[in-house]
């Protein structure tokens, strides 16, 4: 049943309601308010649940305010590093690289700040957005900061930047550390790029309607007596896979055989493939 909010408590819910009017192309303000009306039960007072709440009063299913609370808590965690993602999409690509940053200590977050703000680009007199953070900073890249330095932590063992001895990570100076850090975070993103760069130029996969596909070949490929088989059997683990193939209708010997697949669609793309050579 509906209950009685304290006065306090009123005068609270009609604030956050008001954020949520006035703020609703600011996701950042409305998904926190949504997330302090949620948490403190602000929505019992004309309702049975949240989820009842978000539709009567601002017809939100629960995915979408669930998307919006995200965003907001992502935003918060980004902002100490100087990244504020400019919609609630943009934000969501940021969770894995928001996660790992939670899960680092006070100094280790400034470390990563440090590094998101050597990679920012420089400002130029007079430009409007001078002061705007990154934008094309991707967020795996971000991610790769929060790794490096969850990773090198004061217990590691690094190479000593002058000597080149294995030291604990802790025994370096903090400019050195950061050296480091600095060092193996560009290699990894060095990498990460030439992977994205390879993936980019890669030939795109024909795309190819395989029903289509099966019934133009055997119209115009296959012989008297030979047929086009997609069968499909157990793989012995419980499951199943689906093969298909080309065979000789009178010997029963198999001419050509695609690799087997979990989709009768994927065991004919497998078969044209090989039939193509």
């Amino acid at each position: 049943m509906p209950e009685q909010l304290e006065p306090h408590q009123k005068a609270r819910l009609s604030a956050l309601e008001t954020t949520v009017r006035d703020g609703l192309r600011d996701f950042r303000r409305t998904g926190q308010a949504l997330s302090e009306i949620r948490d403190n039960e602000f929505f019992r007072v004309g309702h049975d649940s949240f989820e009842a709440y978000l539709q009567d009063r601002w017809g939100f299913t629960p995915p979408q305010a669930g998307r919006l609370m995200e965003a907001a808590d992502v935003a918060k965690v980004l902002d100490p590093l100087g990244i504020q993602p400019k919609n609630e999409a943009q934000a969501r690509t940021f969770r894995a690289a928001a996660k790992l940053v939670t899960e680092l200590e006070p100094e280790q977050q400034r470390v990563v700040a440090r590094l998101v703000e050597g990679v920012m680009p420089p400002q130029r007199e007079g430009e409007e957005d001078a002061d705007a953070p990154p934008w094309d900073l991707p967020a795996a890249e971000v991610r790769i900061m929060a790794s490096v330095v969850k990773k090198l932590d004061a217990d590691a063992t690094v190479y000593h930047p002058d000597s080149g001895a294995e030291v604990a990570m802790g025994t370096l100076s903090a400019p050195e550390r950061y050296e480091i850090i600095r060092t193996h975070v560009d290699q990894k993103t060095q990498a990460y790029r030439e992977k994205q760069e390879a993936r980019a130029s890669a030939p795109k996969p024909e795309n190819v309607n395989w029903g289509d596909w099966v019934l133009n070949y055997a119209a115009q490929n296959l012989g008297p007596g030979q047929r086009l088989e997609l069968v499909v059997e157990p793989d012995g683990s419980g499951a199943s896979r689906a093969v298909a193939r080309v065979v000789d209708g009178h010997t029963g010997e198999i001419l050509a055989s695609g690799q087997g697949a979990v989709t009768l669609k994927k065991a004919a793309l497998n078969l044209a493939a090989e039939v193509r050579g």
